[in-house]
């Protein structure tokens, strides 16, 4: 009898040391714990890279880096097109060659600010309808990682880019973890905003690095114009055009709808003889800032040998055209993003 006691022990003590065997061979924590685990790495990330396809109105595919205070810049195709993207404090720039430049801006006349090679313009942050900050920094992160604890649906056990992996699904996301005690995210996909990303948290030295390259991106910035920007003329000035030495022109600037003041505006005035896409008569260019939402007086005096010669000539109808460069950032503004920086 006692023999037998000791004997079913022994066998006891085997079937336990199994059953640990396996747990830590899975790893110690359970699927709630690993989300947790992964939650709090996120939520250390001064930055994290996310690759693949996101976009709210316009659809990104490409490769975006977003920092803790939620500040993103990457090299992505944006509906097409290859543009160097820059979001920051709620402003959004794209680096472009013209060819993109002179579709964004087909409302125009004359964009005679674009160059052969590849500028910076602010757009609106409708455009994107991506709110990096909010939806996919690292802290936006950790929280859809913290919710996914509250899912019905039981994780999954799989595979991601070749790692064993946990997903995850909810109502609104899916995310895949890396299936070990210290987890990190690997991928997340949702449907509000359209996501679709690999993700991968910065280390520290790597992390500085990107805040490196935005600070210089933020720098080239003084150049930039605004693409979504478009003054109006309120009023035309008569006169000023009764010789053939040129011709002064001068109009009253309605500043462009919902842009900061003040607002520095690059005005060029162009002439055609006869109609509006007539022969050219030669252009001049002057350059106001307005402080308020009044519109304002910009004038300039085009002289050039067609308007002299055209003058002499014939002389008769023309057209007065305007276009206008809107600057895209001020000084203060580039310096205001660059501090920002300093947070991260």
């Amino acid at each position: 009898m006692i023999a037998a006691i000791l004997g079913g022990a022994v066998v006891v003590l085997v079937l336990i040391g199994v059953v640990v065997y396996v747990l830590t061979a899975a790893g110690g924590k359970s699927p709630e714990e690993k989300l947790t685990a992964a939650a709090v790495s996120m939520d250390a990330a001064r930055a994290v890279t996310l690759k693949g396809t996101m976009g709210g109105t316009g659809t990104l595919n490409g490769e975006v880096n977003v920092t803790k205070g939620g500040r993103a810049a990457g090299d992505v195709t944006w509906n097409g097109d290859s543009v160097t993207l820059l979001s920051a404090d709620g402003k959004l720039f794209v680096k472009a060659d013209s060819a993109y430049w002179k579709k964004e801006l087909s409302s125009n006349d004359d964009p005679f600010f674009l160059t052969s090679g590849q500028q910076w313009g602010r757009l609106s942050p409708d455009e994107l309808n991506l709110d990096f900050k909010a939806q996919l920094s690292p802290a936006a992160l950790a929280g859809k990682l913290r919710s996914a604890r509250t899912s019905s649906v039981k994780p999954i056990k799989t595979t991601w880019q070749g790692k064993k992996a946990l997903k995850f699904s909810t109502f609104s996301s899916t995310l895949y973890i890396t299936d070990e005690d210290d987890a990190e995210l690997l991928r997340y996909e949702a449907t509000t905003p359209r996501v679709r990303v690999d993700v991968t948290p910065k280390s520290s030295s790597d992390a500085s690095s990107v805040l490196s390259n935005m600070r210089t991106s933020i720098g080239e910035l003084k150049d930039s114009f605004n693409g979504s920007a478009q003054p109006r003329v309120a009023e035309w000035k008569r006169g000023g055009c009764n010789g053939d030495s040129g011709c002064t022109v001068e109009a009253k600037i309605r500043p462009p709808y919902d842009v900061e003041t003040p607002v520095t505006i690059d005005v060029r005035f162009r002439l055609t003889a006869g109609t509006l896409t007539g022969r050219d008569l030669g252009n001049c260019t002057t350059r106001i800032t307005m402080t308020s939402s009044t519109p304002q007086w910009a004038s300039c005096r085009v002289t050039s040998g067609s308007w002299t010669s055209w003058a002499k000539a014939t002389g008769g109808t023309f057209y007065k055209h305007a276009s206008y460069k809107v600057i895209g950032a001020t000084s203060e503004e580039v310096s205001s993003m660059q501090s920002g920086l300093d947070s991260e």
